[in-house]
C-alpha cells in the first residue's frame, strides 16, 4: 500500500511554491480576519485518500474526481454520495468509500498547521464536505477556529461564491477585508472571484497554478509571519 511518508509530506509543503511577495495584494491592516481551507491548507487529507485507495496516485485521481463533481454542482449534494460514486467510476474496491470515512477519524494536520496558534486575529475554517466530517477534521486539527463552515451548512461547494460570503458573514467582516488561505489553486481563485484576498499554500505541486495573480507561500508558517508582520506598527 502506497501512502505519503513524512518526507514526502514535507516536500509537498515546500515544492512548486514561491515566497509571498509584497505589492498590491500585500496583507496589511485592511485585513481583519482570516479564513482557511480546512481539508487542504490545514489538514493532510491527501494521505487519507491515498490510504483508502491503497495507492497514492489512485487516491489523488479519486479525490480530483470528487472535486470536479463539486465544482459542477449549483448546490450542495451529499458529500458521502459523491465520494462513493467517484470511487465506482475510478474502479476502486467496494470498501474504498468506507475506508476513507474510517480514515477521516485519524486524519492529521500538516506539520506547519501549528503556525495558526500564533495568529492574533480571528480565523475560521471553510471546507468542502459534510458537516459531520468537517467537525471531525477540525477536532483533529487541534486548533481553535471561531467556527467551521461546511459545504453542507452553506448549501453549496467551493468555488461557489456563496460559501465564501457566508464565512465572511459569520466573522462579521467584508470580503475585501478578509484573507482566504487556500490549499488548492481552484479554491484560491474562487475566493478571489468572490471578492476576498487570497493566498495559496500549494499542497499539490502536480496541479497547475491559477492564471490569476495570487500570491503563493511555502508554508503556513510563512503565511502567519506575513500576516502578523504586516499588523505590527511600523
Amino acid at each position: 500500500m502506497t501512502a505519503f511518508s513524512m518526507s514526502e509530506r514535507s516536500e509537498i509543503v515546500r515544492s512548486r511554491t514561491s515566497t509571498i511577495r509584497t505589492g498590491e495584494r500585500e496583507a496589511d491592516d485592511t485585513v481583519d480576519v482570516v479564513l482557511f481551507d480546512l481539508l487542504m491548507a490545514v489538514m493532510d487529507s491527501l494521505a487519507v485518500w491515498s490510504l483508502a485507495a491503497h495507492d497514492t496516485r489512485r487516491g489523488l485521481r479519486w479525490r480530483d474526481a470528487v472535486t470536479a463533481r463539486m465544482q459542477d454542482l449549483p448546490r450542495y449534494f451529499p458529500y458521502e454520495d459523491l465520494v462513493a460514486e467517484a470511487a465506482v467510476e475510478e474502479g476502486l474496491p467496494p470498501t474504498a468509500a468506507r475506508e476513507l470515512l474510517e480514515g477521516w477519524l485519524e486524519m492529521e494536520p500538516w506539520p506547519d498547521a501549528a503556525a495558526l496558534a500564533r495568529l492574533t486575529m480571528p480565523y475560521g475554517f471553510v471546507t468542502n464536505c459534510s458537516a459531520d466530517l468537517a467537525r471531525t477534521a477540525a477536532r483533529r486539527s487541534g486548533l481553535a477556529p471561531r467556527f467551521v463552515l461546511s459545504a453542507e451548512e452553506a448549501g453549496a461547494y467551493k468555488p461557489n461564491a456563496s460559501i465564501y460570503l457566508e464565512a465572511c458573514g459569520r466573522l462579521g467582516t467584508a470580503p475585501e477585508r478578509t484573507l482566504f488561505v487556500a490549499g488548492s489553486p481552484y479554491d484560491a481563485a474562487g475566493a478571489q472571484r468572490a471578492g476576498l484576498r487570497a493566498v495559496l499554500v500549494n499542497r499539490r505541486p502536480d496541479v497547475p497554478l491559477p492564471a490569476a495573480a495570487i500570491p503563493t507561500a511555502t508554508s503556513l508558517h510563512e503565511v502567519v509571519a506575513w500576516i502578523e508582520g504586516a499588523r505590527r506598527p511600523g
